[in-house]
């Protein structure tokens, strides 16, 4: 992440003013989704020199319900869609990967009282090769830096990828079984519905929930599970591990392969050192037939 995160909150203000009115509709395809009231942005503008701006609007309820962390991922996620789409050329056809992402919120970002509706995402994007970019992002709330992210996405060809997932490019939709969830309450949720985790009788060991009925991780038909879903469940078991009031304030994400509907994958957690003394630190591991398919590494405040 950069030494910078979140250290001046009054150094992208001004920006705010440079943001144009907007240029285009914005159509939900370019942030690969199929409801419209999963789409968390406005507009955008350009700025110039690989720099762009998005505007967004959080809604009250809603799919995402009141989950701050899923709001923020897909805001991210979002934001980075659109812009590859509608100004980089990254044709619609193609599959984005998420290789890595690092983000880290202000340590009031969770006070309801600070709870933002209305957004201001800025981007730079940097080019790694002809087809991978590195993405720097701040996300302003009235103006105050409240979140930043920096990440790493790339896109593959239809043919390509069919080539790259094999027997696993067509997969039967909704047809896993999916075992019962522990209860709300325990991963920081409201309802059974949201929950992701199910329980293994093994201490800091889940079995992932790979329900397909849920709107707010699986908008559409995928043939894997979406890396949206991979962080709900390292927020989930962080959140049963640690206990209530341990808010994360840094998330780092690494994504090793795709996670299969064929097979259960196994969500562990464990304690790690914290480089702050403020801060208790989780490592949270997606393990599928025996090999690492994810890491989630997350700071959350004591």
């Amino acid at each position: 992440m950069p030494k910078t995160l979140l250290s001046d909150r009054q150094r992208h203000s001004h920006v705010v003013h440079e943001i144009a009115a907007p240029t285009q509709r914005l159509p939900k395809e370019f942030v690969h989704l199929h409801r419209t009231d999963a789409v968390l942005l406005t507009n955008w503008s350009t700025l110039g020199s690989g720099r762009y701006a998005v505007s967004a609007r959080w809604p009250a309820g809603g799919i995402f319900g009141d989950s701050v962390q899923l709001l923020l991922a897909q805001t991210i996620r979002q934001s980075c869609l659109l812009i590859g789409h509608a100004e980089l050329s990254v044709p619609l056809s193609h599959q984005t990967l998420m290789e890595w992402m690092d983000f880290q919120v202000s340590s009031d970002f969770y006070d309801p009282k600070n709870k933002p509706g209305n957004l201001f995402v800025l981007l730079t994007f940097r080019p790694n090769n002809p087809r991978s970019l590195r993405v720097e992002l701040s996300i302003l709330s009235e103006g105050r830096l409240v979140a930043e992210s920096l990440l790493d996405f790339s896109w593959i060809a239809p043919g390509a990828y069919r080539r790259l997932r094999g027997v696993h490019a067509e997969v039967p939709w909704g047809e896993a079984v999916v075992p019962p969830p522990v209860a709300a309450h325990t991963v920081g949720r409201a309802h059974e519905r949201e929950v992701v985790l199910a329980p293994t009788g093994v201490a800091g060991r889940w079995e992932l929930r790979m329900d397909v009925s849920n709107p707010a991780l699986y908008d559409h038909r995928v043939d894997h599970v979406p890396g949206l879903a991979l962080i709900e469940a390292a927020y989930q078991a962080a959140h049963a591990f640690t206990g209530p009031g341990h808010a994360p304030v840094r998330v780092m994400s690494t994504f090793d392969s795709y996670v299969e509907f064929d097979a259960p994958c196994l969500i562990d957690t464990v304690l790690v050192p914290a480089t702050d003394e403020s801060t208790v630190r989780v490592e949270v591991t997606g393990t599928q037939n025996g090999e690492r398919t994810f890491s989630v590494t997350m700071d959350c405040r004591r």
